[in-house]
């Protein structure tokens, strides 16, 4: 082999795509985020219980959004997420109380939540209507649907002692973060390797030539609604799991972290342009931001501001690599 072809072939394999340079910049936002939290927290941000307790209340966000990246590499917007979780922890609770046993209650609510979700994404993908009101509506059924389930208030009387086995620990790490680490990984295969990705891209790509060439626009918003259902209800069933008890308002503004955690990652929110990778950093970023601030004592609407501030940050970085960072 020649000196001037292996040159070419080693500059072939150093070569970053426009995603691979947005995901670079995002760990480094977090790394210095890391940083300056073990800066002012030397002792108690790098313990164990510390670091298990932002896993551990980020678990949902880390669960459901990787569904949510491919939602808006979709071209979509889904409004559901906080409605159909809701929805499915309280019928977890209900089934359970009604003496089904906890694994197939857990799997009968997340079917309903994803027959909900299919039904959100054909209705918008085969009507041609516009995901955002689509998916509000469904929200605004499901959290109905919660609300008449747990009587307007909570579901605590009557569950079985057993209905926390999902949200146990595993060798000292809590179930929730294992199944949020399973899930990442496999949808980081999913986008990696698989046709339904890159089909899921080329529509929000471009969904009038994603259409020309054979591609399904039904069959795969539908999909990529109902994969999006199926984590929020798991999300749902396993916060009803870790407190024992189920509450119509137990994940409010859910739909809008997860979006979030998406955009802080690079997710073009217009379609088209996106990496799980980059949407796992951007819910750890949220989650060790939201850590630090707590440790520092920062009120909640202190912290909105700021989680705000990082927001339009995140966007103005997205727009910058996009347009000038030439790869």
């Amino acid at each position: 082999m020649s000196n001037a072809t292996a040159n070419n072939l080693s500059k072939s394999k150093l070569k970053l795509t426009m995603d691979g340079v947005q995901n670079l910049a995002i760990f480094a936002i977090f790394v210095v985020i890391c940083i300056v939290g073990f800066a002012l927290e030397p002792q108690l941000f790098p313990s164990k219980n510390n670091i298990v307790n932002i896993l551990v209340s980020n678990s949902s966000v880390m669960i459901a959004a990787p569904t949510m990246c491919f939602v808006l590499l979709s071209g979509n917007l889904d409004m559901s997420p906080n409605g159909v979780g809701a929805m499915a922890g309280v019928l977890f609770a209900i089934f359970a109380r009604a003496g089904m046993p906890v694994g197939v209650s857990a799997i009968a609510s997340i079917a309903i939540g994803a027959v909900c979700g299919f039904l959100c994404g054909f209705i918008i993908s085969k009507l041609e209507l516009p995901s955002f009101i689509i998916s509000l509506a469904f929200n605004y059924i499901t959290l109905g649907v919660a609300l008449i389930g747990a009587g307007g208030a909570i579901i605590s009387a009557g569950l079985p002692g057993n209905i926390d086995d999902l949200s146990q620990t595993i060798s000292g790490v809590p179930l929730p973060v294992v199944y949020a680490i399973i899930i990442v990984v496999a949808f980081l295969i999913i986008q990696s390797k698989t046709v339904f990705a890159r089909e899921v891209t080329a529509i929000g790509a471009n969904s009038s030539a994603a259409k020309l060439s054979g591609i399904s626009l039904v069959k795969n918003v539908s999909a990529v609604f109902a994969l999006n259902a199926i984590f929020a209800s798991f999300a749902g069933v396993l916060v009803t799991s870790r407190f024992s008890v189920a509450d119509s308002g137990m994940l409010p503004g859910f739909e809008t972290d997860c979006i979030i955690a998406c955009v802080l990652g690079g997710t073009d929110i217009n379609g088209g342009r996106g990496t799980v990778f980059g949407t796992l950093i951007g819910a750890l970023i949220v989650g060790v931001l939201t850590n630090i601030m707590n440790m520092l004592g920062l009120v909640s609407y202190t912290q909105n501001i700021v989680k705000g501030l990082v927001l339009i940050g995140a966007i103005l970085l997205n727009d910058a690599i996009r347009t000038k960072v030439k790869v």
